[in-house]
């Protein structure tokens, strides 16, 4: 019983120092001040044409998947919310690095990599690189990709060996819910417009809320949605690294 005791106390004590390093990390990238909490659903961050795919992304169409920089204004692609919508523009940025580091893009929308089946079975059908601000739909959630970076399924990746990364979103009369590569991504959202679900994180003190709820959970589980969808993806990343 002691054993077991102190080992919980050990969890529980690293947990809540990775909660407050995650915490650190997000004040530093300038989420908002403390105190100034925008409240459930708003995002305190800019957000635009900078939160992309990565160039051959497959996106599903009504002719199939096709990559991303093929698509232009007109095409039609399946969404979530209206069965096909035609696209109402093309966005892109290019991405450059300087001596193995990224420039010229904030810290918070630095390109991600979510590995294949990161997010559930076969989800996404493979490999998908975005920029960190890009949020994934998940159980009725918007959650940036950067938000669940967790070193092992779904991580940052360095700009060694790279000169630059080509990025492309996808803009629609109405913010909805795309199909890329067998998962649910947004199509490009502008800060004013109305979201199509609501958003799981608002910044990093929300995040250290999430992270000190499920630590909580091992005596009196009171986390909310966001908190479980989460904890089963860091889960599966845990399955990910035991497997490598």
């Amino acid at each position: 019983m002691r054993t077991a005791n102190r080992a919980w106390k050990i969890e529980r004590k690293n947990s809540l120092s990775q909660a407050v390093a995650t915490f650190k990390e997000a004040s530093a990238l300038g989420d908002f001040p403390p105190g100034r909490n925008p409240g459930p659903g708003r995002d305190p961050r800019p957000s635009g044409g900078g939160s992309c795919f990565a160039r051959g992304t497959q996106i599903r169409t009504r002719g199939g998947y096709r990559p991303i920089e093929a698509l232009v204004a007109g095409d039609e692609v399946a969404v979530r919310f209206g069965g096909l919508a035609p696209i109402k523009a093309m966005v892109s940025h290019t991405l450059n690095s300087v001596s193995g580091k990224w420039v010229g893009e904030a810290k918070s929308n630095l390109p991600v990599l979510i590995r294949r089946g990161a997010l559930g079975e076969n989800s996404p059908n493979a490999d998908l690189h975005l920029t960190g601000e890009h949020a994934v739909y998940v159980d009725g959630y918007l959650i940036k990709a950067g938000d669940l970076v967790n070193g092992t399924s779904i991580t940052f990746e360095a700009a060694d060996g790279r000169d630059t990364l080509d990025f492309f979103n996808i803009e629609l009369d109405r913010h909805d819910i795309l199909d890329v590569q067998g998962a649910s991504f947004e199509s490009l959202y502008r800060a004013g417009t109305e979201r199509c679900a609501p958003l799981g994180f608002t910044g990093g003190r929300s995040k250290l809320r999430s992270h000190m709820r499920s630590v909580a959970s091992l005596v009196v589980d009171r986390r909310q949605p966001i908190d479980i969808i989460r904890d089963k993806l860091e889960e599966r990343g845990l399955g990910f690294a035991r497997a490598a």
